[in-house]
């Protein structure tokens, strides 16, 4: 999550989405590192190794792009979520994470030096051409992506409007491999979608937490109260596939159910208290009753709203697990334009939770039908290369948007949302504490 304060776009987001930090953070002294005698000794070592390459190397060297791989080895070595990034990708970067960028529209991660779709985004290349959730992506353009780096990876997804692209893909429940060509485009993500359910219910579905995201939110829940006959008497949240976004966003969000008390507190090296994130009663918008699905792509911001909600007694959580991506990263700007996204500190529920590489427990676990027909692997933060441990608990802190109306109850194909709506007519005292 990044410090504009932004969470992950949990995973790995291949010119394709984004990840997640705080931009501008300012660092607690306590993470200074401890002076070292010679602290640039080692460097002697790897200026003997670049020395080495380029007299003896059997094909000439380009010395920059060496130094900039060692230094993409150096971050990516720490963990899934830090990287560096030249300054034409940190302004792609940036587009993405307002909503809109080129690709093909997945969320990756590696599993078991394996490359991995965590999501393919609804309505974008890669899943209108048929790239499923738990696909493991072999080769890229007949290019077998275990002999490629990072760098040629987003090389490869990345592309102009209209250009294509080939993934040989082999699903978790077949041998045989898939092949799709996929045109790349101008991907723009629907951040919300919302519908009525059976006139009293209110479906609220968030991809991901972008700008704005919060506003978003309370414009769909304002114009459904409008449209519901004799008012909303409940809301479905839904966060599953979500991979998060800016912090303050998720803040913001949760904020509008939760009247008071803390919502996040982030926290550095050693525990240092980095900050706490309170409700503003000003902020509180909402007491209807609640649930919230979550699934096993729920990440980072959209965790901080799981657990806030669940720690406050705010809402029932259905569904499964989710992701345990708990890790905030920072945006640091070097002087040639290029950026550090680094990993700064791990954030903590109300409760003192951290949910690093463990994720949200739902209240009400429900499998996914989908996934038990099809066997598609799931790939959660412990799975990926250097995941983040979780930390000790910190000290507890607290005990294109479309509207429809008169639409059925939710299918039971969808066994999750069908769960959550039963749960909503079932428990109509989980309000806020008076």
């Amino acid at each position: 999550m990044l410090n504009k304060s932004k969470l992950g776009y949990g995973i790995g987001f291949i010119a394709v989405l984004g990840l997640g930090f705080a931009m501008g953070a300012t660092m607690p002294q306590s993470f200074a590192q401890k002076k070292d005698a010679d602290p640039y000794k080692r460097l002697d070592v790897f200026a003997q190794v670049l020395s080495v390459v380029e007299r003896n190397y059997v094909e000439p060297t380009d010395r920059t792009a060496m130094i900039d791989g060692a230094i993409h080895g150096m971050i990516r070595a720490l963990d899934p979520h830090s990287s560096y990034m030249s300054a034409e990708e940190r302004a792609e970067f940036e587009r993405r994470t307002d909503g809109k960028f080129v690709g093909i529209g997945v969320e990756i991660g590696l599993r078991n030096d394996e490359l991995r779709v965590i999501t393919a985004f609804y309505g974008g290349p890669a899943q209108k051409a048929g790239i499923e959730s738990g696909d493991t992506i072999l080769a890229i353009d007949n290019k077998d992506v275990s002999t490629m780096s990072l760098d040629d990876l987003f090389a490869a997804l990345r592309g102009t409007p209209g250009s294509t692209v080939k993934l040989t893909v082999r699903r978790p429940d077949k041998l045989a491999l898939k092949t799709f060509t996929i045109e790349r485009a101008v991907v723009t993500l629907d951040l919300v979608q919302s519908q009525l359910l059976a006139d009293d219910i209110g479906y609220i579905g968030l991809k991901s937490f972008g700008n704005g995201a919060a506003d978003k939110v309370k414009e769909a829940i304002d114009r459904l109260k409008s449209y519901a006959p004799n008012g909303l008497k409940g809301l479905v949240l839904d966060l599953r596939k979500n991979p998060g976004g800016f912090l303050n966003e998720g803040v913001a969000l949760a904020n509008l159910f939760v009247e008071k008390g803390n919502i996040v507190t982030t926290r550095g090296r050693d525990g240092v208290l980095i900050k706490s994130y309170d409700a503003s009663r000003a902020k509180y918008a909402y007491d209807l009753p609640l649930a919230v699905l979550i699934d096993e792509g729920t990440a980072s911001a959209a965790e901080i709203v799981a657990g806030a909600l669940q720690d406050h007694h705010r809402a029932i959580i259905v569904g499964q697990t989710s992701f345990g991506k708990a890790s905030i990263q920072s945006l640091f700007q070097l002087s040639d334009g290029a950026s550090v996204k680094l990993t700064i500190g791990r954030y903590y529920t109300p409760s003192g939770n951290c949910i690093q590489a463990r994720g949200i427990t739902p209240d009400v676990e429900v499998e996914d039908l989908l996934l038990q027909h099809k066997s598609r692997a799931i790939t959660r933060e412990k799975d990926l290369a250097h995941a983040l441990s979780a930390s000790p608990a910190a000290p507890q802190v607290v005990p294109k948007t479309t509207y429809e109306t008169g639409d059925p109850l939710p299918s039971i194909d969808d066994l999750q949302l069908f769960t959550a709506v039963q749960q909503l007519r079932a428990r109509r005292f989980y309000l806020p504490d008076a």
